[in-house]
């Protein structure tokens, strides 16, 4: 940006003046002037939770003359530390951005070309039912050719889900598997649970890929990084802005995390730095674990991790002679083949170290149990199994596996898939290799995507059921565990702008459409609001329902039990009752009942290892085409390294060709910087849009997905996002 200090003071001077009579998103969108009216300064304040990511921090909603004015953190949050982020302060725009979609889109021109026609919600679900009532007659009468795909969200937990059980379809996906499948199931594996890290207690944390600086999860990044005492230990191939912050950095070799772990232990078992007492009460098959390892040496894993063995010996002794030392159990870190046996390892480093059930170690998640809402589900005589049943081998039946399912699909293994019910999930962007969801597109009768914005699924879609904006609707309690649980609740802060509709009420009109077996229409297992909806998941809880809507959050005090499984007063979730070195469950599966590392892929000479990742400025692709947020970052660029740049001719703002093995291919501009391994090429998510509604990122950069392969792990069926090899060449 070139911008003089004296212009900029200029510029906000003059901002204040206007800030006194507008409010931030009126000026830009649908504020007082725009309706004639004069502010009359009648203000609110509602709480509130975000939906920009996962985290739902909680906040006061500012409202002024029915516009909203800003976003506010809720002190009384302790979860957000009284803290908002950049990101969840730019949801304030989000209801008057001119982009949104504003009411139901039957779609008239091919897929893809953005010919739409405005639809009543009526003749958008008659449209919807005749074209799904045809392929199901076609099919013999399995709805099991219908797939739901689903984000995160409140919605899914209650109602999505429920609309696909009625429906009578199995093939349900998720956003899991893109994510973080893999990890859960390694630490349920050996723990029974998928632990929460008390880094906030942690004098020693090793950070394994993990971006926490620049992650959604806000506080764990404060309590990270607030103590200047922590010894930080950072393994990532990209010198990213946790490694900047770190005590020290290793650009570890992606893919090789595992042999790292398995020399801790090495070294740890070997030189009896082990927690004796820990190992003995509460674990199982530590003798075969520490016959294991033996093979495992530091100076075997230098030449496979490119970290040297002295390090890997520091750090071992280091972290077993820290008590609270911890182990991060990130999101992100080998992505690659191995990558739920590469989980355990990680969590068997925390157990050996008795990291487990301890302040600064893993702690099991505390959690406020919430009623369900209840419901008698629809039973069906034609039914069958999911498309990938067979192909994975820990399968959870409301996640499934994207890249396996998609296989199966592509193939009509062992039925055909003939529609798709997407809600909110942007799966064109985000599942690996573009080309192939496309392609699977192509072969679908009816495909329905339920957002908010026009993305790139929309954008392919038949219909597009316009849902109101999170800062429009009444979303029901969602129970946050973890060390400290809350409950949460998003309500509206001013009413639906254009013809949009709350996700139930998308959800039980749809259903109206479609009848069970006995000939009563769907809709009616849809009863009442969500308003009555939340008072029942709250029954438990006196005075709860009236906190939350005061306060945007509930908690009645409860937080994790420290020491209750090593007490012996809670059970540990596992086939023994004890965390699981040796696991006779994988065994008896035919798999590897201790992590054996497996050598990766090398990478043929001019070729690159594509990584993924985060940064600081988006939430994946969802906030990329906010004006709020896209100014600071309008268009991504590859990260190649200084070295391999001068041997391609490459020079940073060049427009480069990246093609991986299996025909995807992208151009993007080259960002040439010593912050990444030479071996491997990043670009951020986000950008690249095939949706002309997505003005500022359509055709700006290039899309992860168009270049990502697909590969999954089978024991999960988690996407393999770090197994694309790539080409690179200046344009």
């Amino acid at each position: 940006m070139s911008i003089s200090r004296r212009n900029f003071l200029k510029g906000s001077v003059a901002g204040i003046g206007c800030l006194g009579l507008v409010p931030v998103a009126g000026m830009r969108f649908a504020g007082w002037a725009e309706a004639g009216k004069q502010p009359s300064g009648v203000l609110n304040y509602v709480a509130s939770s975000c939906a920009i990511c996962t985290n739902k921090c909680v906040f006061r909603g500012q409202v002024v003359d029915g516009v909203i004015r800003r976003l506010e953190p809720e002190p009384e949050f302790t979860k957000a530390r009284g803290m908002m982020c950049a990101r969840g302060n730019a949801g304030a725009a989000t209801p008057y951005d001119p982009d949104r979609v504003k009411y139901p889109l039957i779609r008239t021109g091919k897929r893809g070309e953005g010919k739409w026609k405005k639809a009543t919600w009526d003749e958008a679900y008659a449209y919807i039912a005749e074209k799904t009532n045809k392929v199901v007659a076609e099919e013999g009468g399995h709805r099991s050719c219908i797939g739901f795909v689903s984000s995160e969200g409140t919605y899914h937990e209650h109602y999505w889900n429920q609309f696909r059980e009625i429906f009578g379809s199995p093939n349900s996906l998720r956003h899991p598997t893109l994510c973080l499948s893999s990890n859960i199931r390694g630490n349920m594996s050996v723990f029974g649970t998928y632990p929460w890290a008390d880094v906030k207690n942690s004098p020693y944390i090793i950070l394994a890929g993990a971006d926490r600086a620049e992650s959604f999860f806000t506080p764990d990044t404060m309590d990270m990084f607030g103590d200047p005492r922590k010894t930080i230990i950072c393994l990532d191939p990209r010198f990213t802005r946790t490694a900047a912050k770190a005590t020290r950095w290793y650009p570890i070799k992606p893919g090789t995390d595992m042999a790292f772990a398995l020399a801790m232990m090495h070294v740890i078992i070997g030189e009896n730095r082990y927690d004796k007492e820990f190992v003995s009460n509460h674990c199982v098959g530590f003798d075969e674990l520490a016959q294991h390892v033996r093979q495992y040496t530091p100076r075997w894993a230098e030449q496979e991790t490119e970290i040297p063995a002295a390090e890997i010996e520091k750090i071992a002794r280091d972290f077993a002679s820290t008590p609270g030392a911890v182990y991060y159990p990130g999101r992100r870190s080998g992505w690659q083949g191995e990558d739920v046996q590469m989980r355990r390892a990680v969590a068997m480093v925390n157990a050996i170290c008795g990291s487990f059930d301890r302040p600064g170690g893993l702690i099991p998640n505390a959690s406020i149990p919430l009623r369900n809402y209840f419901y008698e589900p629809a039973w069906y005589d034609l039914t069958r199994p999911r498309l990938e049943a067979d192909d994975v081998t820990f399968l959870n039946p409301r996640d499934g596996s994207w890249i396996a399912w998609r296989e199966r699909a592509l193939r009509a293994d062992p039925y055909a898939i003939r529609g798709l019910f997407i809600y909110k999930q942007n799966v064109v962007d985000s599942v690996p290799d573009r080309s192939k969801t496309l392609e699977l597109f192509d072969k679908l009768d009816i495909i329905v995507s339920i957002d908010t914005y026009m993305s790139d699924t929309a954008w392919h879609a038949d219909v597009v059921l316009p849902e109101s904006n999170y800062l429009e609707r009444f979303d029901p309690p969602y129970s946050l565990a973890g060390i400290v649980p809350y409950v949460v609740i998003r309500q509206p802060l001013i009413k639906p702008l254009y013809d949009t509709k709350p996700g139930f009420d998308i959800i039980k009109g749809l259903a109206g459409y479609f009848a069970d077996e006995d000939g009563d229409f769907l809709n009616e297992y849809f009863e009442g609001d969500v308003e009555s909806h939340a008072s029942n998941f709250m029954a438990d809880y006196p005075g709860g329902l009236e906190m939350l809507k005061e306060k945007g959050f509930f908690t009645d005090g409860r937080k994790a039990e420290i020491g209750a499984y090593r007490s012996g007063k809670s059970a540990i979730n596992t086939p023994s009752g004890k965390v699981e070195f040796y696991s006779e469950d994988f065994a008896g599966r035919g798999l590897d009942p201790l992590p054996t590392y497996k050598p990766v892929e090398e990478i043929p000479e001019n070729r690159f290892r594509f990584l993924v990742g985060r940064h600081a400025i988006h939430t994946h692709s969802m906030t990329a085409a906010f004006p709020e947020l896209n100014w600071h970052m309008p268009e991504n660029s590859v990260w190649i390294n200084t070295r391999s740049a001068k041997k391609l001719g490459i020079k940073s703002g060049d427009t480069v060709q990246m093609k991986n093995r299996t025909g995807g291919e992208v151009k993007i501009k080259a960002r040439v910087t010593e912050a990444i391994r030479p071996d491997c090429v990043f670009y951020a998510h986000g950008y690249g849009s095939l949706s002309k509604a997505k003005r500022l990122v359509h055709g700006k950069g290039a899309a992860q997905a168009a270049i990502l392969e697909s590969h999954f792990e089978s024991i999960s069926g988690n996407a393999l996002m770090h197994e694309t090899i790539v080409e690179i060449r200046r344009v």
